[in-house]
This record gives C-alpha cells, sequence and structure tokens, in this order.
C-alpha cells in the first residue's frame, strides 16, 4: 500500500526537480498504468526524496493530473490553435485539419492517449484528466466555430456539437486503427483528398439553414 503522503511547509521548490519527477511519472504511469505506479520508485527514478516528491505532488492523483497537463503543454503544436482567416474559410479549415491530423499520428500523441488510458484511473478522476488534456483541441475549435456562426459565415446552432462533427470526420477511422496498433502508410495524396473531402462536407452541412426533420 501507498505511504501516506508526506508534505513539508513552506520549502523552496526547485523547477528542475519539478520536471525531473514528470519525466519519471510519466514513464512510469505508461510502464506501470495508474493504479501499479508506486510512489518510491518513482521517486527512483527522478533521483528525489519522497519528501521531496510529495511537496512538489500532494498525492498519486496530483501527479497524474500534473502528468497529463504537462504532456499536452509541451506536445501540443501551437499551430493548431492558430486564429482562422474569415475571408479563406475553406483554406483555414483545411489548414487546422491538416495540423490536427499529423498531430494525431506523432509519437507524442500516441503516448499522450496510452496515458489518458493509463490502467486504473479511478472514474472519478477521468473528467480532470481530460480537462487538463484534449479538451484544448475541443475548447478551441468550439470558440472558433461559435465565432463563426455569430458572423453568420456557417449555420451553427450548437458549437459544440459542430466541433464534435468536425473532429471526427478528420480522424476517419485513425483512431480505430492506432487503437489497433495499426500503423500504415498513406500516400500523401490520398490523405490530402481525403482531408480536402472532410471539409468540404462539412462545409456543405454547415452552409444554409436547417432542413427541419419530417
Amino acid at each position: 500500500m501507498e505511504d501516506a503522503p508526506v508534505r513539508s511547509a513552506g520549502r523552496h521548490k526547485d523547477p528542475a526537480k519539478r520536471e525531473a519527477i514528470l519525466t519519471a511519472a510519466k514513464a512510469l504511469f505508461l510502464d506501470r498504468g495508474f493504479a501499479q505506479a508506486n510512489m518510491q520508485e518513482l521517486a527512483d527514478r527522478a533521483g528525489v526524496s519522497k519528501l521531496t516528491l510529495y511537496s512538489h505532488f500532494g498525492d498519486k492523483t496530483a501527479l497524474f493530473v500534473a502528468a497529463i497537463r504537462d504532456h499536452y503543454d509541451h506536445h501540443l503544436p501551437a499551430s493548431l490553435f492558430k486564429e482562422w482567416d474569415d475571408g479563406d474559410l475553406r483554406g483555414s479549415l483545411l489548414t487546422f485539419a491538416r495540423t490536427y491530423h499529423a498531430y494525431l499520428l506523432l509519437p507524442a500523441s500516441i503516448s499522450g492517449r496510452r496515458l489518458l488510458r493509463a490502467p486504473g484511473v479511478p472514474a472519478e478522476l477521468s473528467l480532470e484528466v481530460w480537462n487538463a488534456g484534449p479538451v484544448r483541441i475541443d475548447a478551441f475549435l468550439t470558440r472558433s466555430l461559435a465565432r463563426l456562426g455569430a458572423r453568420g459565415l456557417l449555420h451553427i446552432e450548437d458549437p459544440p456539437l459542430a466541433a464534435i462533427h468536425l473532429l471526427s470526420m478528420i480522424r476517419g477511422d485513425l483512431f480505430a486503427q492506432l487503437g489497433y496498433g495499426v500503423q500504415r502508410h498513406v500516400p500523401g495524396t490520398e490523405t490530402e483528398a481525403y482531408l480536402a473531402s472532410a471539409v468540404d462536407l462539412f462545409l456543405r452541412g454547415y452552409a444554409g439553414a436547417r432542413i427541419p426533420p419530417e
């Protein structure tokens, strides 16, 4: 069983040690999962004492959330969050689609998803973990689409749902393939054609007035 957290009062926290702890934590959670990750082993990997470990992070839950946040802080490409040019809406969406699709294939993106699915993560922690990482993309896209709807450039009544539609079309079956360990080579021309078709389908779907159900 894990030792109870050891807390120190008012001690200066060394940024280098914090970084060493986070680096070790990400590797250990990938190796062991959440439930089996041992704080003593983590301290040993980071080259710090358990006292130092707990002075930076109060418990394993706080450390796990911090590790997720740190991973996405370092690896989410800034270009994903570039503001769109309303004068070239298709071009802006296509650039976003290319950047997001390429990001999904990066080793850092794949390891990030493995961290999110680390065995033994308590169910009540899932939302906090999600908010520490992937939600940033969803939030940016939701805000961007809401702005387009407000300006009348697209007919968007539900920006969060529209964001889900666009992200799902960009991903296609890529998530399923990666989940099964399939990383087949797809020619760039094929990927480009698929992304262009996804963006065009999205724009057509949100271009005009909504068709009422029969």
